[in-house]
């Protein structure tokens, strides 16, 4: 079953009529900004592409980032109309922690080679706010962002455009959203966080902070991780857990065996949720994607598939 049918088939009706108000709404809007495309042009365009990728994975990622969209718009209405979280202290209602920072970065906007010079003012797991001259995108692009590692060296980014402001010192302001990594580069990240946590001064609460939030995934044995690695090469993963999670959030993802001959460390970020009641309790199916490119994905999970039918039990992080 390719992607597409998997998110249609895994969400309910009014989502589902939300997305294509939402996507019709963007077709509009791109006519008025970059001026009147036909539909006939665009069926040409999704004719070529389905051509050229029969598993239609652009429409997929569109499908995908348009559900995602519905549902943190969704979780985030009825947050504010039951007074979700309004006890809650700014460091808990944050999925990571934020440090304050200004080191120098670079960004590099979408269709250009050259990265321009700009000044990071926070970061945290999942994304970060940067001081630019000027912002080169609309909204949904995607840009890269280039880290100074503490060592040398550089750690690039994909990151997504969320907004900007107008700053009073001169400039803009940028938030961005990391949404593709190397696994190198994340551990990487990870060695910056901590680094730039210890020589920062967050009000006494470095000790407390927690970058990341880690989801344990166990598997019972190598069989029952086997028959998964498919969905986790293609970029996915379905799970249940006992505690609500938050939409958009990226976190660590531990998959391993209880006996931890097989193991995994990836980034994720929650895409999709569900309250399911088993018996007298509320357990939640969630949505994972998986925040690294689609090659190295699949090269980890291959080299992972042929250490178990070999049986080599080396760890595969």
């Amino acid at each position: 079953m390719t992607d597409h049918l998997k998110l249609l088939r895994s969400v309910g009706e009014d989502e589902l009529f939300t997305c294509l108000r939402l996507l019709a709404l963007s077709v509009a809007q791109h006519r008025d900004s970059n001026g009147f495309v036909s539909l006939g042009s665009s069926l040409q365009s999704l004719q070529d592409a389905v051509a050229n990728d029969p598993d239609h994975a652009l429409g997929a990622e569109v499908l995908e980032e348009a559900l995602e969209a519905v549902q943190v718009a969704a979780a985030g209405a009825t947050e504010a109309s039951e007074g979700v979280g309004e006890s809650l202290s700014p460091e808990e209602k944050r999925s990571q922690y934020r440090i304050n920072v200004r080191i120098p970065v670079k960004v590099l906007w979408p269709g250009e080679s050259e990265p321009v010079a700009a000044q990071l003012e926070n970061i945290s797991w999942g994304g970060a706010a940067i001081h630019v001259d000027e912002t080169r995108l609309e909204q949904g692009d995607k840009l890269r962002v280039i880290l100074p590692k503490p060592d040398g060296g550089a750690i690039s980014i994909v990151a997504k455009y969320l907004r900007s402001w107008d700053l009073a010192a001169g400039g803009q302001g940028l938030a961005v959203r990391f949404a593709t990594m190397s696994t190198r580069d994340e551990a990487e990240l990870e060695k910056l966080l901590q680094e730039l946590l210890q020589s920062s001064d967050e009000q006494g609460q470095r000790q407390h902070a927690r970058l990341s939030q880690r989801l344990d995934i166990h598997f019972a044995d190598v069989p029952e991780l086997q028959a998964t690695l498919d969905d986790i090469s293609a970029g996915g993963l379905g799970v249940t857990v006992p505690e609500p999670m938050q939409l958009g959030q990226s976190l660590q993802a531990e998959i391993s065996t209880l006996d931890d001959a097989c193991h995994l460390k990836l980034r994720a970020r929650v895409v999709r949720q569900e309250a399911v009641t088993m018996g007298n309790m509320e357990v939640y199916h969630v949505g994972l994607k998986f925040e690294h490119p689609a090659e190295e994905l699949q090269a980890l999970t291959g080299d992972l598939l042929r250490n178990i039918t070999s049986g080599d039990s080396r760890l595969a992080s």
